[in-house]
């Protein structure tokens, strides 16, 4: 699955840019790119029944800091690169294009006013009654009755190396005002006396990007700002673990993998008990951290390295949890290395209970061992792991 994910997010979501930057593509149009996108993804197909998909595809679709796969989702990177155009218009004026009537989404329009700032020069190129020119401030936030009364037509177009001779900006107001709304008005006028116009450009930054400059990296993040981060996708995504075992933990944390309790909710054949202990009721928290089989597995893991406090208890919240707090009892030089190996540990128990569910293997500690053991020993080979978590591959374990 790994392979496919990398496809879906790096060739399939490349097909429409050129489309997503210059139209409004209607609803309809992503929905049938995600249908594509979405089956390929779960079963290598052009399509898939929805019980094939694992997570719902709103979320596989999120950053992976947000607990998704990093799937860029289309119509959002469709709004990040018409930022682009907002953008050109204002820092690369000769653009033959920019007389085309480029059709904007509303939710472009107000991420560009969010992040857009400018430090004034000539004022040639700032619009007097939109953009944030006045110390990081546009002038609707001083005086939104103010701006209220000015007709839409002259806030669209009005500049501020216009507005600011002779206070023409008092002219475009029309209509009467609210006490409020004159309050508003000297307030405006006592901070633009303080503006002195020069002979240097305009210039603009975007606020979300440390260079000051716009990429849709950027403006596609600053449409998710005020999502709830996914505590452990650092110690998912960041490991040094192949990208196959990436996922299967991303699936193990967000208790997604086909296990009995899953199984029986939706009325389909499962064991009574996990196969590894056949004690108790089995789920992926079961299997992975409190499962005696899975538990006794840990420890001589650990104890290879010393780690054996770490091993997990019977009573575990779950994996994810037990991973958190046991890192912290890891050198830090070292944290990264033990996370690499539970994750190995962690794929191979999955794939040992597997082999019991599917192939009919009874458990056998021993050859688990053993495969973590042949396993490590490749993982070493390529580098995956540093000299501080390795161990001779001749070794017995405890």
């Amino acid at each position: 699955m790994s392979g496919r994910a990398t496809w879906v997010r790096f060739v399939l979501s490349a097909l429409p840019i050129h489309v997503l930057i210059a139209l409004n593509v209607p609803k309809w149009f992503i929905k049938a790119i995600n249908k594509i996108r979405r089956a390929f993804l779960w079963k290598g197909r052009k399509e898939a029944q929805g019980g094939c998909c694992l997570v719902a595809w709103e979320k596989v679709q999120r950053p992976l800091e947000l607990g998704g796969l990093g799937i860029p989702n289309l119509e959002i990177m469709g709004w990040a690169l018409q930022v682009r155009w907002l953008w050109l218009r204002k820092t690369d004026s000769v653009k033959p294009w920019l007389s085309l009537d480029i059709p904007i989404h509303a939710n472009v329009l107000a991420l560009f006013q969010v992040g857009m700032q400018t430090s004034i020069g000539n004022g040639t190129s700032t619009k007097f009654w939109k953009d944030k020119w006045i110390n990081g401030s546009s002038v609707r936030d001083i005086a939104p009755l103010v701006v209220a009364a000015v007709p839409t037509h002259i806030r669209n177009m009005s500049l501020v190396a216009e507005a600011m001779v002779d206070n023409r900006w008092a002219q475009d107001i029309q209509g009467g005002l609210s006490m409020i709304g004159i309050y508003e008005l000297f307030q405006l006028s006592n901070i633009l006396s303080e503006f002195v116009l020069t002979q240097e450009e305009d210039v603009h930054t975007w606020r979300f990007e440390a260079s000051g400059q716009y990429t849709a990296k950027s403006a596609y993040l600053a449409f998710f700002n005020g999502a709830i981060n996914f505590e452990p996708w650092r110690r998912i995504w960041k490991s040094w673990a192949p990208a196959k075992c990436k996922i299967f933990l991303w699936l193990a944390v967000r208790n997604r993998c086909w296990t009995a309790d899953r199984l029986e909710r939706r009325n389909l054949p499962h064991p009574d008990h996990c196969l590894l202990c056949d004690q108790e009721p089995e789920n992926i928290q079961h299997i992975l951290t409190t499962c005696v089989f899975a538990r006794e597995f840990w420890f001589r893991i650990l104890a290879k390295f010393d780690w054996q406090v770490c091993t997990p208890l019977r009573d575990e919240l779950s994996f994810s949890e037990w991973r958190r707090t046991s890192v912290k009892k890891i050198q830090k030089d070292k944290r990264k290395g033990f996370n690499a190996l539970v994750i190995l540990g962690a794929w191979l128990l999955w794939k040992h209970r597997n082999a019991c569910v599917f192939e009919g293997d009874r458990p056998n500690l021993d050859r688990l061992l053993q495969a973590f053991k042949d396993e490590h020993h490749l993982w070493c080979l390529v580098i995956i792991l540093p000299h501080n978590v390795q161990f001779s591959c001749n070794a017995e374990f405890v």
